[in-house]
């Protein structure tokens, strides 16, 4: 937090640096070449690598150029290459961090022979997490710097899946609550807009069938009235000549009311009274007039049997938890085992081994109180799957930033000291 918002004297004097332990400072930040220093703390014998996250307009666009390019890890043992992890990371954190490793690797080259005992760690936060956690996969493919690590802060969603299970040996990602960036992807972006506009056409069938079976009652009752008292008036006028209503008239009546087997009613000029799936009797003889059925299937299934073939085609193929397709008999299919979107966007998520801190509300509170001074911390490593999909939330924006991950972090660590206590006045005595 101090090296993103206060400036670079606080950040010195927060941190207990001198100028000379200052190795690079890039504190102006153009598109694709993020704010970095790279500093020696002699307290904790590691040279600490500080990546800013998005502040500026061009550090926004770099983290906006969100195309997928090929990345590939190559993985070290003792000094030979033992495997190659293929995939696909995003494009303006991947230029970020090729950026920023041609500038420190020779200073790191250097120091490190002065300081052989000394450990490189990497720290970011939002933007720069992302680009800190694609920086130690490039470090640590030099034998010098195979026990790189990282420590990714509100890490956005920036590599494919065995990408980011491959780093969960030397990569933690933290993240606070209800944080959207850690899942925030055009994957899961286009999934979200999916949902949307799905759940938006079932309410509009659903009003408009509601609106539809409504109007057509009222047509069919204003109709039925108009034509009733037209028969009692009729009646009325003959009732002293003891004639009854003329079979032709009743038969004209039936003939403009029966409806057709489509299921639409049309009078004698040509004109659609009701245009849905609604059965309307009118039973003369017992002078009865039988009221509206609907069914709700059957106003909806034209729309259904049209989805039904986009469906098919989508689920032809199912995809595990672990990024691997299934085809449609269960088989596994080893072409593909990357999640591809319908757009043919790639999955990307947060790399490493994920942190989630949890904020729950005590055991004894009531709903309604305000718990957020007596809410209880969890910490969870959770499953990478888990970050696949936006879940909203009202703070999931607010609680992306730095000083909601500290308030978090301090609030557990006050909680932990407090569960310790009692285990070592139980210790002591």
């Amino acid at each position: 937090m101090f090296f993103s918002k206060k400036c670079f004297s606080a950040f010195l004097k927060f941190g207990g640096y001198k100028q000379e332990d200052i190795l690079i400072h890039k504190a102006r930040s153009r598109l694709m070449q993020p704010s970095f220093a790279l500093v020696c703390d002699k307290r904790t014998k590691c040279f600490l690598l500080f990546i800013r996250g998005a502040i500026s307009t061009k550090e926004r666009l770099t983290a906006a150029t969100a195309a997928e390019v090929p990345f590939h890890h190559i993985i070290l043992s003792e000094g030979q290459i033992s495997n190659v992890v293929l995939g696909y990371a995003h494009c303006g954190m991947l230029a970020g961090a090729r950026w920023i490793a041609r500038l420190a690797i020779p200073h790191l080259h250097n120091k490190i022979q002065e300081f052989p005992g000394y450990q490189i760690k990497v720290i970011g936060h939002s933007m720069g997490a992302g680009i800190g956690a694609i920086l130690t996969y490039i470090l640590r493919e030099h034998y010098e710097f195979s026990s790189c690590s990282c420590l990714a802060f509100a890490p956005p969603a920036c590599m494919t899946w065995e990408l980011a299970e491959s780093g969960k040996e030397f990569i933690t990602s933290l993240v606070n609550r209800n944080d959207v960036v850690p899942s925030f992807s055009k994957v899961s972006m286009e999934s979200l807009r999916s949902e949307v506009m799905v759940s938006s056409k079932l309410d509009d069938v659903q009003d408009h069938f509601d609106h539809g079976l409504f109007s057509s009652i009222s047509q069919r009752v204003a109709f039925f009235r108009s034509h009733m008292l037209s028969i009692s008036h009729s009646t009325g006028k003959i009732a002293d000549h003891n004639s009854s209503i003329s079979e032709p008239l009743l038969k004209n009546s039936a003939d403009r009311i029966q409806p057709p087997a489509n299921g639409y009613s049309i009078d004698r000029r040509g004109q659609q009274v009701v245009a849905s799936e609604e059965r309307v009797t009118l039973v003369v003889n017992n002078e009865d007039v039988t009221s509206v059925k609907s069914a709700v299937s059957g106003f909806t299934s034209q729309e259904d049997s049209d989805s039904n073939g986009a469906l098919d085609t989508q689920q032809s193929s199912t995809t595990t938890n672990d990024g691997e397709v299934l085809n449609q008999n269960g088989t596994r299919n080893d072409k593909q085992k990357e999640p591809i979107s319908a757009s043919g966007s790639r999955q990307f998520l947060p790399p490493g081994r994920i942190i989630h801190m949890v904020a729950q509300p005590p055991p004894d509170s009531t709903p309604g109180e305000g718990t957020s001074s007596n809410e209880i911390i969890g910490i969870y490593e959770t499953p990478r799957d888990l970050y696949g999909k936006i879940r909203l939330a009202p703070n999931m924006i607010k609680e992306h930033y730095m000083p909601s991950y500290i308030s978090t972090m301090e609030s557990l660590l006050e909680q932990l000291q407090k569960d310790d206590v009692p285990h070592q006045t139980t210790c002591e005595l």
